[in-house]
C-alpha cells in the first residue's frame, strides 16, 4: 500500500483524533486569509485614495513694501508668465492634470446696475472680475463659499463667458444665454471717495452668462465698496480681462494652482519647480496642499499595520501550537512507526506519510477557509471601509476592497504548506534520531 492510500485511510479511521488538527488549520487559514485581504485592501484603497484626491500647490505672488524716508509703498505687482507655467508642465513630468489662472480687474455695463456698497455712485458703480482658466477650482467654489446653482463653470477652452451671482441676475433680470456688454473700470479713492481710475472708456467685450452661483458662504467686510460685494464678483475666463485692456495677454498677477496625480510626488514636484529661474522667488511664495491626504492615509497605515501584527503574531502563534500539536501526536505513534520499520518501510516513508496527513487536513481546512472568505469577504469589507469610503467618495464600493484573489489565496497556501511541511520534519525528528532497535524497545 503506497504513501497516499496509508495517510487517506489513517484519517478516516481517525476522524476525531484528526479533527482538533483540521480545526485548527481551518481557524488560522481563515484569520490569515482575512489579514491578507485586509492588509491588500488597504493597499488599493491608499492607491485610489492618492489619484482620487490629487495634491496641489500654488504659487502666490506678494508685492514688496519699500521704506523710503520714513514713508511705505508698496513695489508693482509681481507676475507669472505664460512660459513659466509651461516650463513648469514641462517639470511635472506627466503627474500634472491641469492648473488654473486667475487676474483681476474691474468692470462696467450699462446692462448692469451693480447692488450698492459703501458710498454707492454712479461714477463707483461696478463690479470685481476674476479672470480664471477654470472656475471649479477656484478657492470660493472648493471651500463652498460660492454654489453654482444653474449653468455650467467656466471652461479653459471659453471666451467671451462669464458667471454672475444669483443676486446681481435678479436686480437686473438676467438669465443663462443672456449677453452683455462689458467695459473696462478702475476702484480707486479720491478726497476720501471711491472712483472710477478710468473714466474714458475705450474697451468693450461682449460676455455671454453660462452660469449663476450664490454666495451665501462668502465674508466680506461691512463697509465694503460696491466693487467689494461678493453679490457683484464677476467670474470670467482668462481672456475677458485682455479684451477689456486690464491684462496682457499670456501674463498673470494672481494666485496659480497647479494639481498633481499623486500626493506623494508633490514634494519631489515641488523642488524641481523652485528651481525654476524663470519665476523671481523673492516676490513668490510656494503653497502646498495635499487636501488632507496625509490625515486620511493615516488611518489605512494604522489598519495596515494592525493586519501586519496580527498576520505576524498569528503565523508565530500557530507554528508554536503545531509544532506542540504535531509533536504529541508523532510521539503518540511510535508504536506505529516501529511497526513500518519492522515491515520494511523506511524512516522517510514514515516521515512523508505524517507529512501527507498533515498536507491534506491543511488542504481541506483551507479550501473551507476559502469558501468562508469567498461568501463573507464582502460583508466584511462593508464592515472595514465602509465609513472610509463614505468619507472619502473613493471610486470602488467598500466591498470590493476585500475582493477575494485567487493569487493570494495561492500564495497564502504554498507558504502555510511549506510551514507545515517543516514542522512535521522537525517534529519527526525523534523518529529520525531513534534506531530501529530503540523504537522496539520503546514499543515493548
Amino acid at each position: 500500500m503506497d504513501v497516499w492510500k496509508r495517510s487517506v485511510r489513517y484519517l478516516i479511521r481517525k476522524k476525531g483524533k484528526n479533527m482538533l488538527l483540521f480545526l485548527i488549520f481551518f481557524l488560522v487559514s481563515a484569520f490569515l486569509l482575512i489579514c491578507f485581504l485586509i492588509l491588500d485592501g488597504t493597499e488599493q484603497a491608499a492607491k485610489d485614495l492618492r489619484s482620487n484626491i490629487g495634491a496641489a500647490f500654488y504659487i502666490r505672488p506678494y508685492a514688496q513694501m519699500n521704506f523710503d524716508r520714513g514713508e511705505v509703498s508698496e513695489g508693482a505687482a509681481p507676475v507669472v508668465t505664460q512660459q513659466s507655467i509651461e516650463e513648469i508642465i514641462s517639470a511635472a513630468g506627466g503627474i500634472l492634470k491641469t492648473y488654473n489662472t486667475e487676474h483681476y480687474g474691474y468692470a462696467k455695463s450699462s446692462r448692469i446696475h451693480f447692488l450698492p456698497g459703501t458710498e454707492d455712485s454712479a461714477e463707483n458703480n461696478m463690479g470685481r472680475v476674476t479672470a480664471v482658466r477654470d472656475s471649479e477650482l477656484m478657492d470660493v467654489f472648493l471651500n463652498k463659499e460660492y454654489t453654482l446653482i444653474s449653468g455650467r463653470h467656466i471652461r479653459p477652452e471659453d471666451d467671451g463667458k462669464i458667471l454672475i451671482s444669483a443676486e446681481l441676475a435678479a436686480e437686473n433680470d438676467l438669465k443663462i444665454g443672456d449677453v452683455i456688454t462689458l467695459t473696462h473700470a478702475g476702484l480707486g479713492q479720491q478726497d476720501g471717495s471711491y472712483v472710477d481710475t478710468i473714466p474714458e472708456k475705450t474697451a468693450f467685450a461682449d460676455a455671454e452668462i453660462v452660469g449663476i452661483f450664490q454666495c451665501d458662504g462668502a465674508v466680506e467686510s461691512a463697509d465694503a465698496p460696491t466693487a467689494g460685494k461678493a453679490v457683484n464678483h464677476i467670474i470670467s475666463d482668462g481672456r475677458m480681462l485682455v479684451h477689456l485692456q486690464e491684462q496682457q495677454e499670456g501674463v498673470y498677477e494672481g494666485e496659480i494652482a497647479f494639481y498633481v496625480t499623486d500626493p506623494l510626488a508633490l514634494d519631489d514636484f515641488l523642488e524641481r519647480v523652485a528651481a525654476l529661474d524663470s519665476i523671481d522667488w523673492e516676490n513668490h511664495i510656494l503653497r502646498e496642499n495635499d487636501f488632507e491626504y496625509t490625515k486620511i492615509a493615516g488611518q489605512l497605515q494604522k489598519l495596515q499595520h494592525l493586519a501586519m501584527t496580527f498576520i505576524v503574531a498569528a503565523s508565530a502563534l500557530s507554528i508554536a501550537v503545531l509544532m506542540l500539536v504535531l509533536s504529541m501526536r508523532i510521539r503518540g505513534r511510535i508504536r506505529e512507526a516501529g511497526i513500518y520499520l519492522a515491515v520494511g518501510k523506511t524512516k522517510a516513508e514514515i516521515i512523508g506519510q505524517f507529512a501527507m496527513e498533515t498536507g491534506l487536513l491543511l488542504t481541506l481546512g483551507f479550501l473551507t477557509a476559502v469558501l468562508l472568505t469567498v461568501f463573507s469577504t464582502h460583508k466584511f469589507g462593508g464592515f472595514m471601509f465602509g465609513d472610509f469610503i463614505n468619507e472619502t467618495a473613493l471610486p470602488l464600493s467598500a466591498g470590493d476592497y476585500m475582493k477575494p484573489d485567487a493569487l493570494r489565496y495561492g500564495a497564502v497556501f504554498a507558504g502555510a504548506l511549506g510551514a507545515v511541511l517543516v514542522a512535521v520534519v522537525l517534529t519527526g525528528s525523534i523518529i529520525l534520531r531513534l534506531k530501529p532497535k530503540e523504537i522496539l524497545t520503546k514499543m515493548s
